[in-house]
């Protein structure tokens, strides 16, 4: 089946980056730092408990499902939403365990089969696109990371996609003029991070996948 593309699918931005620090993302990474602490104290708290056969039942087993779902995505958030710099390194077993642990809470399967070095920046950029392909997979489907020359290839997979247009040419040409709602927001962040590192961006799809290839720069 023939593909479609957004506008402009593959670019190489000339846009300069803020050499400013980036405030978004320190209140991000704050906000995550200082509640895994206590979320965490909560569960060990549960876990005791559980020990010392103090409570069972339906009701704890919630609790503890509903803490260990928030320390996943708090993981998941603070390295997407937070604060990174180039020389900060994410290894290997170190990305899996957060994709293990995300992939238990979505409707998408998400297999990341990358063995590449990446810095923890590289990994925050991954982390947006997968979650701008969460947006077209609502009913499921599976998201696949694999290693391309120079870069990723990241490929979300549905029987039924939801392509909305704006968003996708907005990724594409790597600008919108339109509102970005929370729901979204990932979008605009996606976005900056591409321009910021300096990525090549190209967009292609047919009715039952959506490509993103992304060419980092050096």
């Amino acid at each position: 089946m023939a593909h479609s593309s957004f506008h402009s699918v593959g670019r190489e931005t000339d846009q300069t980056p803020n050499d400013g620090p980036d405030l978004s993302a320190l209140v991000a990474s704050r906000i995550c730092h200082d509640l895994v602490s206590p979320m965490g104290a909560i569960g060990n708290g549960l876990e005791l408990l559980n020990m010392g056969q103090i409570s069972h039942g339906p009701e704890m087993d919630l609790i503890a499902e509903s803490i260990q779902s928030a320390m996943t995505r708090l993981r998941f958030y603070r390295i997407t939403f937070g604060a990174v710099s180039d020389e900060q390194g994410m290894s290997q077993a170190e990305i899996n365990s957060v994709i293990t642990a995300i992939d238990k809470l979505q409707k998408q399967s998400i297999c990341w089969n990358s063995r590449v070095e990446l810095s923890r920046r590289r990994v925050k950029l991954a982390f947006l696109l997968i979650m701008c392909l969460e947006t077209a997979l609502p009913w499921g489907g599976e998201i696949r990371i694999e290693d391309c020359e120079g870069g990723l290839t990241l490929v979300g997979m549905s029987e039924r996609l939801k392509i909305e247009d704006e968003l996708w040419s907005a990724l594409a040409l790597g600008h919108s003029d339109a509102p970005i709602t929370s729901a979204r927001i990932h979008f605009a962040l996606a976005i900056s991070e591409v321009a910021a590192q300096r990525c090549r961006l190209s967009i292609v799809h047919d009715r039952s996948a959506l490509r993103l290839s992304l060419q980092f720069k050096g």
